[in-house]
């Protein structure tokens, strides 16, 4: 009989994108795998034709009833599904996630994609969360990190103990599918694009105030956005549709909505910028790199492991939109060879350090292992 996999996660796109050759490999390796989340009609009809079994768990929020109606409506779900593994992706999947398999007796392998502002926010939001790591993570079989930063943060507040975890490179990047490939543009526009999930943790200010601090001076360039809205986060960390509108108004902003398949868009830029103020370990900038576009980011944590300074993209100060024009307005003046070999220097790197392979590996053998150990 084959064992099954539970991979609970707060929203379907994860899956669809960065979570996807993953979970074709598990169902390789004879795993029967579920994915519990949510998302649009459109995204979880896209994991279901992959061939995914989907089930919605919806939500919780941070109302207390809303969690209270998860929790239970995820333990229910998991008996019923049978599951022998569960893995874990981001903070409230995280901690919910462990509160009912701990009580289910279900291994569990839980992966800190990346931690925000969870050591210094003053929030209540982070305060409970803070809270909660030090019970929920206590048996929890296996959690994987994606920088050391993070780790020594979680062994230093307690959260964990060493040797429950162990360091992987981000999700990994896929390099057979993120190939280089050919514009499909034709002009002469010098293309800056920001790929992410429309909040302001990821830089988006920053970047609007380099592209309206370069705008009037480089007629001849275009700074492109490119993600979804999301609602899932505090309102006040989001961007709306109407910053957005004035942004595009004030004529320096091209949006290109949102896109499951980011690769083309990769292809028609000239360089990809993430000023994000801390990650687990950018995607955006693996895949980015892996199609040989020299990059942009800030020197923080999950970024600057990706980049090598003036090697493979630019680093500069974090939270600036100076810094950050600074650093795009050396890019400009870069050659089309630099800016070439720049690519081509990443793409090696994600192939040494970044290659999926070395994710999907690490997460089958600890599978195994929690397997073994339960019988």
């Amino acid at each position: 009989m084959k064992n099954t996999i539970a991979i609970l996660e707060n929203h379907i796109i994860s899956t669809n994108t960065v979570r996807k050759k993953l979970v074709q490999e598990l169902m390789a390796n004879d795993y029967n795998v579920v994915i519990l989340t949510t998302g649009s009609e459109e995204e979880l009809a896209l994991a279901k034709s992959f061939g995914f079994t989907v089930i919605d768990v919806g939500s919780s929020g941070t109302n207390p009833m809303g969690v209270v109606q998860y929790l239970k409506r995820l333990k229910n779900i998991i008996k019923q599904q049978r599951i022998n593994v569960c893995l874990t992706y981001t903070m409230r999947p995280a901690i919910w996630g462990n509160m009912v398999t701990r009580q289910l007796q279900i291994p569990t392998i839980t992966n800190i994609t990346g931690i925000g502002p969870l050591a210094e926010s003053k929030s209540i939001v982070y305060r409970i969360a803070r809270t909660l790591y030090r019970f929920v993570l206590k048996n929890t079989t296996k959690v994987f990190f994606q920088n050391e930063d993070d780790k020594k943060i979680f062994i230093n507040y307690g959260f964990v103990k060493e040797k429950q975890t162990k360091v992987i490179p981000g999700s990994g990047v896929d390099t057979a599918h993120f190939v280089p490939q050919e514009k499909k543009d034709s002009d002469d526009v010098f293309k800056f694009i920001f790929i992410s999930r429309l909040i302001k943790d990821k830089g988006i200010l920053e970047y609007v105030e380099a592209a309206k601090l370069l705008h009037s001076s480089n007629p001849a360039v275009e700074f492109q956005i490119l993600g979804p809205y999301y609602n899932l986060n505090v309102a006040d960390l989001t961007v709306t549709e109407k910053d957005m509108q004035e942004w595009e108004k004030e004529g320096y902003i091209k949006y290109l909505g949102a896109a499951h398949d980011v690769r083309q868009h990769i292809a028609n830029a000239d360089c990809v910028v993430l000023p994000s103020y801390r990650e687990g370990m950018s995607n955006v900038l693996l895949e980015s790199s892996s199609m040989e576009k020299p990059l942009i980011a800030c020197n923080v944590t999950g970024c600057k492991e990706v980049i090598t300074h003036t090697v493979t993209g630019l680093l500069c100060e974090p939270r600036s939109g100076e810094s950050l024009a600074t650093a795009m307005k050396e890019m400009l003046l870069l050659s089309v060879a630099e800016r070439t070999q720049m690519g081509k220097k990443g793409r090696e790197k994600m192939k040494q350090i970044f290659e999926k392979s070395i994710v999907v590996n690490a997460y089958i053998q600890e599978i195994n292992l929690a397997l073994m150990q339960k019988r």
